[in-house]
Formats: C-alpha cells, sequence, structure tokens
C-alpha cells in the first residue's frame, strides 16, 4: 500500500480578506475581538502568501460611534449591525465583482446576512439562475426571529433572515431592517440551496425546512463523508459560499461552547475535503469566519482557536499539515 502523496499545486484565485471586526449581533460582542487576534497573533497573510496566493488585506473603516442598545422588544443593536453589513455587503459585492475571492474575518454570524446578501445579489445578476448554496458549519441553526427568541440577538436570526420570504408586512420593523437590502430578491437563499453540518444545540428543530447533519451523523460517517453528502445535496449550485461559525469546533474562544464537537484532526480533514472537492473544482465562492471570542480561551489555550484557523485556512487553500518538511 503506498502512501498518498503531496497534491499538485492548483492556483486560487486572488484573495480578499475582509476585516470586519464588530460583533454587535452577540450578546456581549465579544466576537468583535476575533478578526484582529486572527491576524495579530498568527501569520495569515504570510502563510496564505506562501501557497502563491494573492492576498489583499482590506481594514475596515471607522464606523459608529454606536451606543448599545438593550430593549425586551427589538433586535439588540439594530442600527449598529445595519450600519456594518452595509459597509461589508459592499466589499463582498465589489470584491466578487472583480473576480476575487472574498474572505470575511468577523465579528459574529450576523455579519453573514450581509456577505451572503452580496454575493446572491452577484450571482443573480451574472447567471439569472438560482446558482448559489450555502454549507454553513455550526453547532446550531441559527433560525430564530423576534417571534420566537428569548435573547433576541441577531446572530441568531442570521439563517432565518437569509431564507425569509417577501411577505414583511406582518414581521417586525427590526427583523424587516436586518434583511432588507437594496435591489435584492427574496429569499436571498433558498432553503433548498443551504446545508448545516454540525448541529448541536436543536432547541428550534421543528421551524427547520433546510438540510442538516447533526454531530451523531459527522461521528458516524466521518467528517469527509458528511461534506460529501452535503455538497451532493448542493450538486444544483455551481458556487458555493462557506460559513465556518466556529463554534462547530471543540475551541473554548467561541460565542457558544458545546462538549462534542470537532477536534483538530477533524478540522483539518474537513478543510481538505473542501480543498478538493470545492476550491479545486472552481465552486468555492467565498468564506466567512465567524464568532471566534478571544476573551473566553481558556487560559492554558491561548491562541489555539487563531492557530487553527489559519492552519483550516491553509489547507483550503492547497496546504498539508499532515505532509509538512518540519526543522526538528
Amino acid at each position: 500500500m503506498q502512501s498518498r502523496r503531496r497534491l499538485d499545486f492548483y492556483e486560487s484565485p486572488e484573495l480578499d480578506i475582509i476585516v470586519c471586526p464588530w460583533g454587535f449581533g452577540g450578546t456581549d460582542n465579544l466576537a468583535q475581538e476575533g478578526a484582529h487576534s486572527i491576524l495579530g497573533d498568527t501569520e495569515l497573510v504570510r502563510a496564505l502568501e506562501s501557497l502563491k496566493v494573492k492576498v489583499n488585506l482590506i481594514e475596515p473603516p471607522s464606523l459608529g460611534p454606536f451606543e448599545i442598545q438593550e430593549d425586551q422588544n427589538r433586535i439588540r443593536n439594530i442600527e449598529a449591525i445595519t450600519s456594518v453589513n452595509h459597509w461589508l455587503r459592499e466589499q463582498v459585492y465589489l470584491s466578487r465583482g472583480i473576480g476575487h475571492m472574498p474572505l470575511v474575518l468577523g465579528g459574529d454570524a450576523s455579519l453573514s446576512i450581509a456577505s451572503i446578501s452580496a454575493l446572491s445579489k452577484y450571482y443573480r445578476e451574472q447567471s439569472k439562475t438560482d446558482s448559489f448554496g450555502v454549507l454553513w458549519f455550526s453547532n446550531h441553526f441559527g433560525n430564530s426571529s423576534p417571534e420566537v427568541t428569548k435573547s433576541w440577538n441577531a446572530n441568531r436570526m442570521a439563517l432565518t433572515a437569509l431564507s425569509y420570504g417577501d411577505s414583511h408586512d406582518k414581521v417586525h420593523e427590526d427583523f424587516r431592517s436586518l434583511i432588507s437590502a437594496p435591489d435584492m430578491h427574496y429569499p436571498i437563499v433558498n432553503k433548498k440551496n443551504i446545508v448545516q453540518l454540525g448541529i448541536n444545540h436543536r432547541s428550534a428543530q421543528e421551524n427547520v425546512e433546510h438540510e442538516y447533519l447533526v454531530m451523531e451523523d459527522l461521528m458516524e460517517l466521518g467528517i469527509a463523508g458528511s461534506i460529501l453528502i452535503a455538497l451532493e445535496k448542493l450538486s444544483h449550485c455551481e458556487h458555493i459560499h462557506v460559513v465556518l461559525d466556529l463554534n462547530v469546533f471543540d475551541l473554548s474562544a467561541v460565542s457558544n461552547y458545546s462538549l462534542g464537537q470537532m477536534n483538530y484532526r477533524e478540522a483539518i480533514s474537513l478543510a481538505r475535503t473542501l480543498d478538493l472537492k470545492l476550491r479545486r473544482m472552481n465552486k468555492l465562492s467565498s468564506i466567512d469566519v465567524v464568532e471566534h471570542c478571544p476573551s473566553r480561551e481558556a487560559w492554558d489555550k491561548r491562541g489555539e482557536a487563531s492557530e487553527w484557523v489559519v492552519d483550516i485556512l491553509e489547507n483550503i487553500f492547497g496546504a498539508n499539515v499532515f505532509n509538512v518538511a518540519r526543522k526538528y
């Protein structure tokens, strides 16, 4: 039996790393630290450039100042979220428009409303077909709404906002603001074009209408096998956006930690499969990295989550952490 050899080099599109360090959609805003932690504590740009990926770093503007809004009958921080998402939507749309691949470093998961809205608009304009899909890694659905949520946090409403229909007359005013975007077609993404993997928290399962695989499935099928099943469910989509909500991994520096999530080897297996089955097939459209909260990281694991992110991204863009020439 021969060992597998290193894969041949496969060139990637020019990569725009969009730094979006806001966490207004979460309970305590700690996800606002995630993007700069990844960039400041690691050598992400250098690592990607060593893989012959041309990287452009898009720094955030000075938005605000924003006041924290706490009201039991309103989406938390809706004005700030709307302003941030407007900027991010423009950046992602411009990135794809010039043929680059957007990589958003967030921030909380409500930012994915903006990035996916921009991508949906772009692909509809290009092909006039429903050819855009979302592969979403998370330990919870994110399908709350003002009618059902107890927290009123926008990061728990992201999936509902993206797959909501066009009858806005009976929904909460703030939720309308959350999903509204100029020149958008609703729903932003059809439910048949969404697959989630890694679900652990299933409290809103009765409201789920899209495909998903839970952690039990991933355990039985393996990570690579589970992703292949997910991609088969999205085989009608020509372009796939990947959301990496870090709470899908067994990391402490995340917004919604739970036991039994993916370990490091499974994370790398995930990345390698995305490289082989999406990037090398010219189907990987873009990536969001969200819900990294460094302040929650255990003292004995400082920097661990940032290092995982770099290793995951390196392997998506052609590296092989299991086949690296190391100095001893």
